[in-house]
């Protein structure tokens, strides 16, 4: 994943003819043992086997029933889930990040957790408490990789908000912002405000219960955040003065076949590219128009690139390194 124009400047240095684009000729191979690339081979090509791909939750069950959850752990490990994750233990962490500092890559953790759309299982504020708690040993391990060799910068972390609040409050909520005539209870200084304090928002849309669980959220999502508070409140005052804030994560091709099946179950407008090409069109136009945003207006647009196209991130670097000499 790459940031915004800004940060890739940042840890290049000065503009100077010496910049380099991002290479995919295998130079970066050293880095990982034979194991590793035998592993991230096998990986490969099992993602690329359609029936594991459709029937993988199911496979993983019979796995456990199978082979009990001890071994079927070990086998997740030693695979997949050693594959697409840092380490287990903040030791095994620190030792990827400084890894993959030796190559110029900055970490983005991620907490892999959120409620599915729709989701008929009661979660409850049990499961959301839990979550909270994964989140927060996250933002202190992100802290800590603060000291850790590599480049320089803020190390950035990942969350979904679906795993503190439910997507259902976030359909109601949406839904009263909608309605004509809308309550100013819902601007967006009102929420910007609750969100920042964790209390204090009453909704006269939603339910007592609702009201109670979004409150609830909103404290969970300020427990998030505190260790942020002087970058919230400069996101905060430039929000005021232009009238908005614009941040966008550009992700191509996530959710593809969700995404199909939510719009005909509603009988919508299928959202999605018809074909290949038609959405490496749209991402290459999405790009562009992004990366000239954030080259015109600096630190008051955000974007983050995020694809498993190779042309993608080509586009993405390259586009960004003669920005950065401009």
């Amino acid at each position: 994943m790459l940031r915004t124009c800004r940060a890739l400047c940042s840890q290049a240095g000065p503009p100077s003819g010496d910049w380099q684009p991002l290479r995919f000729d295998g130079g970066a191979f050293h880095l990982k043992g034979t194991r590793e690339l035998t592993r991230a081979l096998l990986v490969l090509r099992l993602c690329a086997w359609p029936p594991l791909v459709t029937h993988g939750l199911a496979l993983q069950a019979w796995s456990q029933r199978l082979l009990g959850s001890r071994f079927s752990g070990a086998l997740l490990r030693a695979s997949i889930y050693g594959q697409f994750v840092a380490g287990e233990t903040p030791e095994e962490v620190r030792g990827c990040v400084q890894q993959l500092g030796t190559v110029s890559l900055r970490p983005l953790l991620a907490v892999p957790i959120e409620e599915e759309p729709d989701s008929a299982v009661k979660t409850g504020e049990a499961w959301y408490e839990g979550n909270l708690s994964a989140m927060l040993r996250c933002v202190d391990l992100s802290r800590s990789l603060l000291g850790t060799s590599g480049p320089t910068g803020n190390v950035l972390m990942q969350l979904k908000v679906t795993a503190l609040t439910s997507t259902r409050l976030c359909k109601e909520l949406t839904s009263c912002i909608q309605r004509p005539g809308a309550s100013p209870e819902l601007s967006p200084e009102r929420l910007a405000e609750a969100m920042d304090s964790g209390r204090g928002l009453q909704v006269s849309c939603l339910s007592t219960e609702q009201n109670q669980h979004l409150q609830a959220s909103l404290s969970r999502l300020q427990r998030v955040v505190q260790d942020t508070h002087e970058r919230l409140r400069r996101d905060a005052e430039a929000a005021h003065r232009a009238g908005l804030a614009f941040g966008v994560k550009l992700v191509r091709g996530a959710y593809l076949d969700k995404e199909r099946e939510v719009a005909q179950l509603h009988g919508t407008n299928d959202p999605t590219q018809p074909d290949y090409e038609a959405t490496n069109q749209s991402y290459r136009r999405c790009l562009e128009l992004m990366l000239t945003q954030v080259s015109q207006h600096g630190p008051g647009c955000h974007l983050m690139v995020a694809s498993h196209n190779e042309e993608s991130v080509h586009q993405a670097t390259r586009r960004a390194g003669r920005l950065c000499r401009v």
